[in-house]
């Protein structure tokens, strides 16, 4: 995928590969419905929606759409309306050039649920991951352990326990379905043991325990 998207970033791609299709490779506007449509009949395991896979889920268009594509100059729309621009165009008949014949290859069916995604992606942006890719394990502190799950020294043993399980259980998803990638879930469950390991006395303490 271009770097424009980034790396795991290539939803807003099928939605313009979708656009372009629909619109023969033209800047004529498309209604919003027909994108949503389209983006599922080209891609039905990205965007559908999550526990009725027949069917396409429309919020995996319309954030992308108005987040990424539009603001950056790849879409313009109204009134649920909306089209490629010249620099859309380009950048989707790129998207097909690169990917040959084959359109770019969708995620597995069995999706995480967008707060067990959030929880991954938050979790890959903490400190503790950042130390232990660096080689430096020993310098995570109790703060760096209570910032991965998404707690502090001040939550209560209840929450404690709560974001322990909520954090155990992404974790062995993002594994399973290898998401956001295979090298990311994996390392997550890595940083994941080694905490759990370096942490167990304060786990214990406050009434949790190793997954």
């Amino acid at each position: 995928m271009p770097a424009a998207f980034g790396p795991s970033r290539d939803r807003p791609s099928k939605i313009l590969i979708a656009m372009f299709k629909l619109s023969g490779g033209t800047t004529e506007p498309q209604k919003y419905e027909d994108i949503v449509v389209k983006a599922f009949e080209l891609f039905p395991q990205e965007f559908a929606l999550r526990g009725y896979p027949q069917f396409p889920d429309s919020s995996d268009v319309h954030k992308p759409l108005y987040a990424r594509l539009k603001s950056g100059g790849f879409v313009r729309g109204a009134e649920k309306r909306f089209a490629l621009t010249s620099r859309g165009v380009e950048e989707a008949r790129s998207l097909l050039e690169e990917a040959g014949t084959e359109t770019p290859k969708p995620r597995d069916a069995n999706r995480l649920t967008r707060d067990k995604e959030d929880e991954v992606e938050r979790m890959l942006g903490t400190d503790a991951v950042r130390l232990f890719k660096e080689g430096k394990r020993g310098r995570i502190l109790d703060t760096d352990f209570y910032a991965f799950i998404g707690c502090t020294v001040r939550t209560d043993s209840k929450g404690f326990i709560a974001r322990m399980k909520t954090t155990d259980a992404a974790i062995r998803g993002a594994a399973k379905l290898g998401w956001p990638d295979a090298a990311r879930s994996s390392l997550l469950a890595e940083v994941w043991k080694a905490l759990q390991e370096d942490q167990a006395t304060l786990i214990t303490k406050r009434g949790g325990q190793n997954a």
